[in-house]
């Protein structure tokens, strides 16, 4: 019956999903479209979880698709990745790229096992990190910031301190404060943080969360494999695990 009604239900809903100017058919296998619909009303009144499992069904179809979209722009991140900053070893076999943001919640809970993995003790794992801003700060100020502590090889220390600070504490002293107690050239840092170079590289970001299908922080991927719910921080682990015996497996 199940089946049955999911055929059915699609060839109803054929009116939303058709090219402008179609319409519905009025009939389905000598069916009227109404004596459908009142069968699918009353089997949905008395089996309401099938709803659950058709929204389900949707939902991994959408990730699904969504990952194939994003794994499929890996090798341009990748390329474009040599300028961004990241943890770890430089020519580590294995590569995180993350797209974060320091007003994400879920980022700020991923984050301790994203440095964990960078700095294990096989130093086979580098992370690197391509910075938004959709969640606040519109202005990018915590990205500008973390990007112009990089030009001066304080990024990490950067990253870590303003991930760490509530949104509401981030002001701009807050944050100059933070660059002092790093020993940073406070000039040079503030005129990189308005530098067009900088601003440059935060749009590039952007544009390439946009056209790699990214919609959310934080999106990982390991040597080209999305991690789907990039808060799930097993997830990720269990993925690394993976290419590392790819690795092993290739030697």
């Amino acid at each position: 019956m199940r089946a049955f009604l999911l055929s059915l239900s699609a060839a109803v809903g054929l009116a939303a999903c058709s090219p402008a100017g179609s319409s519905a058919p009025d009939s389905i296998d000598k069916m009227a479209k109404a004596d459908v619909e009142a069968i699918v009303r009353e089997y949905l009144l008395r089996e309401p979880e099938i709803l659950f499992e058709m929204q389900s069904a949707y939902q991994v179809k959408a990730a699904m698709e969504q990952a194939v979209k994003v794994e499929a722009a890996w090798d341009k991140l990748l390329a474009s990745a040599k300028d961004d900053p990241y943890i770890g070893r430089k020519d580590a076999p294995i590569t995180i790229i993350e797209f974060t943001d320091y007003d994400c919640g879920f980022c700020k809970r991923a984050l301790p096992t994203v440095v964990e993995l960078a700095d294990d003790r096989r130093g086979d794992t580098r992370v690197v990190f391509k910075e938004l801003h959709w969640q606040g700060n519109a202005d990018g100020a915590p990205s500008r910031a973390a990007l112009a502590a990089q030009r001066q090889g304080k990024y990490r220390e950067m990253h870590l301190a303003l991930m760490a600070a509530p949104a509401n504490a981030r002001t701009p002293e807050y944050v100059e404060s933070v660059a002092r107690t790093l020993g940073l050239d406070i000039a040079r840092w503030k005129k990189d943080m308005a530098s067009p170079e900088v601003a440059a590289q935060i749009a590039r970001y952007e544009a390439e969360a946009r056209e790699s299908g990214v919609n959310g922080t934080p999106a990982l991927l390991v040597n080209g494999t999305y991690v789907p719910g990039g808060a799930d921080v097993e997830a990720l682990k269990s993925l690394v695990e993976a290419k590392r015996a790819e690795l092993k497996d290739k030697k």
